[in-house]
């Protein structure tokens, strides 16, 4: 019994050791996102084939893998129409698939609450110092260029809201310490994010601020309108310091709209987005069932960029800049709808634990899990961040933790 118990525990530790590795590396070291996942898959397919016959799958864990697969199936049943290379033209959907086992192994070794908001503090601060040394040291005008600055923004910006809500939490229980470090981590995080200068992931921050404060409503004037007030004036201060590029970068957004829309120029940074998502609509047109697969996705852009209709230089972009547009022309009708019942089944699970829960800590895991739905929703309107290796594992596994964490089934092994 001892040795069962021992070797629990250092299974448990281990799983805790991964995720801690995964997140606090994941932006920091040029393909760190898939070594912690792949121990965790090893170890979650041993771990099945072991105790297959103890495992009980709750109903919410199925919906998960039902519609998990049906997205990855859509994906290879149009690249093998399509004609495209198989696996190599859906490779961040593969993460989908390695996240399912992952789920099942996290579900039995729960991490703690106070375990993720340790993870996430720390990562997030690293996050931020990483961005201030690429700016600042190093001189990279935007910061994790060397890996891609609109993933590793958004990744930023969650985790970052991430520690907001563990340190208002926190709070509300007086323990201040812990509060102070959470909410000096998403300051720290959200300083790292804006010098990604990835404009689109902001578009987050004022619909998860809606979300918190309702959440926190009982505790509005206390705690989150101060640390709003001091998040606020730190984004000012910043947006007035040359180096942090904030005042450039939002010029520049102001001229492509208007140099768009006056017909100046429509091959700015948005105005290219506008003409990605117009060629995008002709191509739907033309395929609406099953889109034009990855080939045929770049070939169409090929066509478009030699006539009259289209700045040529669309042919050089590898993505639509919209989630949900690129999946149509893509993968067509088909896919997109596989693709709002994946996001549909995370979001409904979510929601429910949330109004149901009755311990406090499951409802913040729950909220977590909203926000990082929400966080997708809100990047896909600019960007196709699902296709990007890094952010794509990002939000697999934020949400096989939050899942985990949030069904009553197995015991958790540590406490």
């Amino acid at each position: 019994m001892f040795k069962l118990s021992l070797t629990k525990n250092s299974l448990s530790y281990t799983i805790n050791l991964l995720l801690f590795i995964f997140f606090s590396t994941l932006i920091n070291i040029k393909n760190a996102y898939y070594i912690a996942p792949s121990i965790l898959f090893l170890i979650s397919i041993l771990y099945i084939s072991v105790y297959k016959s103890e495992i009980t799958i709750s109903k919410y864990v199925k919906y998960y893998i039902f519609s998990a697969i049906g997205y990855y199936l859509i994906s290879f049943v149009v690249a093998f129409i399509n004609g495209d290379a198989i696996p190599n033209s859906f490779k961040s959907d593969h993460f989908l698939i390695l996240s399912i086992p992952i789920i099942l192994l996290i579900w039995k070794y729960k991490p703690t609450f106070n375990f993720m908001a340790l993870v996430f503090g720390v990562s997030s601060f690293i996050y931020g110092i990483s961005a201030i040394y690429n700016k600042f040291f190093i001189g990279i005008e935007r910061a994790f260029s060397y890996i891609h600055p609109i993933p590793a923004g958004a990744i930023i910006m969650t985790v970052s809201l991430y520690c907001f809500i563990f340190g208002i939490d926190y709070l509300r229980v007086n323990k201040k310490l812990l509060a102070i470090l959470m909410l000096c981590s998403a300051s720290v995080g959200l300083l790292g994010n804006i010098l990604t200068g990835s404009r689109g992931t902001w578009m987050i921050f004022p619909v998860a601020i809606i979300v918190l404060s309702f959440h926190y409503r009982k505790y509005l004037k206390h705690i989150v309108i101060p640390f709003l007030s001091s998040i606020l004036a730190l984004v000012i201060i910043a947006s007035f310091i040359p180096q942090t590029g904030i005042q450039k970068r939002y010029n520049e957004a102001i001229s492509d709209v208007t140099q768009y829309f006056d017909g100046i120029n429509k091959e700015t940074s948005i105005g290219m987005r506008f003409e990605l998502w117009r060629s995008a609509f002709q191509g739907i047109k033309e395929r609406p069932l099953l889109g034009w697969g990855k080939n045929g996705m770049d070939e169409k852009r090929l066509e478009q960029s030699k006539s009259a209709d289209f700045p040529s230089i669309i042919k050089d972009f590898p993505h639509t800049h919209n989630l949900f547009i690129e999946q149509a022309f893509y993968r067509g009708m088909i896919g997109l709808f596989f693709l709002v019942l994946f996001i549909y089944t995370l979001g409904f699970y979510y929601i429910k634990m949330y109004k149901e829960a009755k311990d406090e800590e499951k409802k913040l895991i729950a909220l977590l899990g909203i926000i990082n739905v929400l966080a997708l929703l809100s990047f896909s309107l600019s960007d196709a961040l699902l296709r990007l290796k890094e952010y794509a594992m990002f939000f697999y596994m934020c949400n096989v933790i939050f899942y985990a964490m949030t069904i009553d089934n197995n015991r958790r092994v540590i406490e």
